[in-house]
């Protein structure tokens, strides 16, 4: 790499002597290495074999040990960019002098944006401060175990040969270590997992010559076993999970010669959201509890390709590219493949039966965006790239097999009919085509002609170049690892079909196509957001043709995720260490409690920050009578002389809160139900004089909205406040909530019932902290 490349001056900066003396090191000793080329500047040699000569023949590297010896060859190995050595040099500083066995510094990265890379430099300037002991626990997977021994002893093989560093996988110990390798940087790896930890305290506890020397502990995925409360049954007392008790007597072991603990992940609600004080808050004592913080946070630079939930669950413009990336599928077709019933699905129907309808055109559309992609490269003069596919299957053992056959009988399907009847397939490759061509045109990005995209589709399934490959264990994923620790592509369309194993640590290179085919009614955000391999550093032409098929009910479900996931990180991010964020729950008598943050389910909540909107979508009003009585009462209670002035009117907040109840009972919802009580609870929290507010909440209202239902799942609200609200009500400060209320014209032309109705939509103040509503927490 050109990082690595040095000339006579170079090395004569790094030995500290005149341009001369290298010369004539070059002409009087035999051994010194070969020019790489000579070019007409002069000669070039790589870089890690002249430092090997000049050790060899004791030539001391006084600059570069003057000047941080680990990281800056380090650097200089792998080209770190300068935000990221700056972000690594302050995680250092700061771990020097805040942080202890109970008080850990945070490293706060996203999903697939390069954690590890920070965290193994983080741990070469460590050694420039003094550290001599890394000691990494990963996940509980032999998978991410063995990545992270492969990394690091990728990222060091220049100071490994230089026996300057060693690096362990504890549970492959080479025997005793000898006086010479326990004089070194020692970097110790192991999983979370009893037996891992049990080897990694005795290691500790019985080589003497360690006790005294500076340790750093990186806890990698940290919110992961390290942070757990257990409770047993028929017991009322909680206590730690076994994972994080034997993390603390590992911390307890090496706090006495000095610790610096660093926890690293990008979920890290489990970790910051735990009260201060467990008991007051049983008690009740406390009303609103902040976010508990570690000693510091340094967010970890996220590369500018980088793509995460915005990109999928974030609120865009109509029209976007990036309002095609997410596809749904039915909720019948997930019941049908949770489980096995030969009623629902055949072998022989699974290309016209309406419950593989998804499955089917995720297989199908991955293979057309695939084709799509290497044409563009082609046309390019660049080249072609092999993608990939996951199908992320159910945790349940009877679905899991289940899912893996009808997979294998929708795939053979599609495979034998491009031999035996081709034109069988032409409607699945014209949807596909029709599909991708909505987000690549809306890019002005080129497609191929039709007919040349579906002789492609079919020689590429006809030739045997879509492999499926199953992946359902450590063992399985570890035959498939390349020399880079990613799964190999071994043709140019890969499709994966796994579970769990498919989540943290694995990185699946060039992934455009993903179907989740879980439906959890419950989801933690650090659980299901590390399912997200899609996310990571991603060309931008790959995500015009990326797909995410999902139903909507889990994707609401997603989408409240990563509003959670955004006002947390911003809160987190802000510095606003006394804000934070502020958790509260509904109660029937005095309308809104607090809530302990570790007892939220992050799928079962509703986040509000000052640059969002809360609203109901996706739903079919009621009609008859009964709509005829709610839109009497509430043309009572939205006073005419409001309407259609442009003004924001200031009403009390119980009567907002009468107008909502009255709206609420006018829709009707498809999946998941609008939780009403979020918004009455939202309202009734930002208007308190207690919190900041003045005991009022504003109202805007405006008449005559022509939307049809088809738009009308917009949950960003965006399209539904339409241009000029947007500019008004967005693009100010807000002292106060704002409450708009939309008239909606009915009738069966745009979808639905024939009577008018109102459209309720709540934006917090512009200074207001985020603030999330827990419909409900854990028992």
């Amino acid at each position: 790499m050109a990082s690595d490349i040095v000339g006579i001056n170079e090395i004569a900066e790094m030995a500290s002597v005149s341009r001369q003396a290298v010369v004539n090191w070059r002409s009087r000793a035999a051994d010194f290495p070969k020019p790489i080329s000579d070019l007409a500047s002069g000669p070039v040699f790589r870089r890690s074999q002249v430092r090997t000569w000049l050790l060899r023949n004791n030539r001391k590297l006084d600059s570069l040990k003057s000047e941080s010896p680990y990281y800056s060859r380090l650097k200089g190995f792998r080209g770190d960019s300068d935000e990221l050595e700056n972000c690594i040099k302050d995680v250092v500083e700061q771990l020097g002098g805040t942080t202890n066995s109970s008080k850990p510094g945070m490293l706060l990265g996203q999903i697939q944006s390069g954690k590890t890379r920070g965290f193994v430099g983080v741990i070469a300037a460590a050694f420039d401060k003094g550290f001599d002991i890394a000691l990494v626990v990963t996940k509980g997977t032999k998978t991410l175990s063995a990545q992270t021994v492969s990394r690091l002893s990728a990222d060091f093989s220049e100071f490994i040969a230089e026996d300057e560093v060693l690096v362990l996988d504890i549970m492959k110990l080479p025997g005793k270590l000898t006086r010479s390798e326990l004089s070194r940087k020692i970097i110790v790896v192991a999983k979370k997992q009893k037996h891992n930890l049990e080897r990694l305290i005795e290691f500790m506890k019985s080589e003497e010559s360690l006790k005294n020397r500076k340790v750093l502990l990186v806890d990698d995925e940290a919110d992961l076993a390290s942070v757990r409360f257990v409770k047993k049954r028929g017991e009322n007392s909680v206590k730690q999970g076994a994972i994080a008790s034997q993390l603390d007597e590992l911390r307890d072991l090496a706090d006495s010669a000095g610790i610096a603990f660093l926890q690293v992940t990008a979920t890290p609600y489990s970790l910051y959201l735990q009260p201060e004080d467990y008991e007051d808050q049983q008690s009740g004592a406390n009303f609103i509890f902040k976010p508990k913080r570690p000693a510091f946070t340094v967010q970890l630079p996220i590369h500018s390709g980088y793509v995460g939930g915005n990109h999928y669950f974030g609120d865009h413009e109509p029209g976007h590219p990036l309002t095609y990336l997410v596809a749904f599928v039915s909720e019948q077709e997930q019941d049908a493949l949770r489980r096995m019933d030969r009623r629902r699905i055949t072998k022989e129907n699974v290309l016209e039966g309406p419950n593989t309808i998804g499955l089917r055109r995720a297989i199908t559309t991955f293979v057309v965006a695939a084709n799509v992609r290497r044409w563009q490269q082609l046309e390019a003069g660049d080249k072609e790239k092999k993608y990939s596919m996951i199908i992320h299957n159910d945790t349940q053992k009877s679905a899991h097999a289940w899912q893996d056959q009808v997979i294998e009988w929708v795939f053979l399907a599609i495979r034998d009919a491009s031999h035996d009847s081709p034109q069988k397939l032409r409607p699945l490759f014209d949807q596909a085509y029709d599909d991708l061509s909505a987000s690549v045109i809306a890019d002005n990005a080129e497609m191929p002609p039709r007919e040349e995209a579906f002789e492609l589709f079919l020689n590429a399934l006809q030739n045997d170049d879509v492999v499926v490959a199953k992946v359902n264990s450590d063992e399985d994923v570890m035959a498939l690892l390349d020399d880079k620790a990613e799964l190999k592509l071994r043709t140019p369309y890969n499709i994966f079909v796994g579970g769990n194993i498919l989540d943290r640590g694995i990185t699946i290179p060039n992934l455009i196509a993903f179907y989740y085919g879980r439906n959890p009614k419950t989801m933690q955000a650090d659980t299901v957001l590390q399912h997200s391999r899609m996310y990571g550093n991603r060309e931008w032409g790959d995500l015009l043709v990326t797909r995410f098929y999902t139903s909507r009910g889990v994707y609401n479900r997603l989408h409240a995720i990563n509003r959670v996931e955004n006002a947390l990180r911003r809160a987190f991010s802000s510095g606003a260490h006394d804000r934070g964020v502020v958790f509260i729950q509904s109660d029937p008598s005095t309308r809104v409690r607090a809530c302990a943050p570790n007892k939220v389910l992050l799928s079962d909540t509703v986040s509000v920050s000052s640059d969002g909107m809360f609203l109901p979508s996706g739903f079919m009003t009621r009609g008859g009578v009964h709509m005829a009585g709610v839109q009497a009462t509430l043309d009572k209670l939205i006073k005419p002389e409001w309407r259609d002035t442009g003004d924001l009117v200031s009403v009390k907040p119980e009567v907002a809160v009468a107008i909502i109840d009255a709206i609420e009972s006018s829709m009707e919802f498809d999946d998941d139900e609008f939780e009403w009580d979020a918004m009455r609870s939202l309202i009734d929290y930002y208007s308190d004089m207690e919190k900041g507010g003045d005991g009022n909440i504003q109202l805007i209202v405006e008449t005559g909205r022509l939307l049809s239902r088809e738009g009308s799942g917009d949950k960003s609200g965006r399209s539904i406040l339409g241009t000029a609200l947007r500019s008004k009500l967005l693009n100010s400060n807000r002292s106060k909530p704002i409450l708009v209320l939309l008239q909606q014209e009915g009738g069966i032309d745009r979808g639905w019932t024939a009577h008018r109705f109102w459209w309720p939509i709540f934006i917090a103040p512009s200074d207001a902290e985020p603030c999330v509503f827990a419909k409900k927490t854990m028992a």
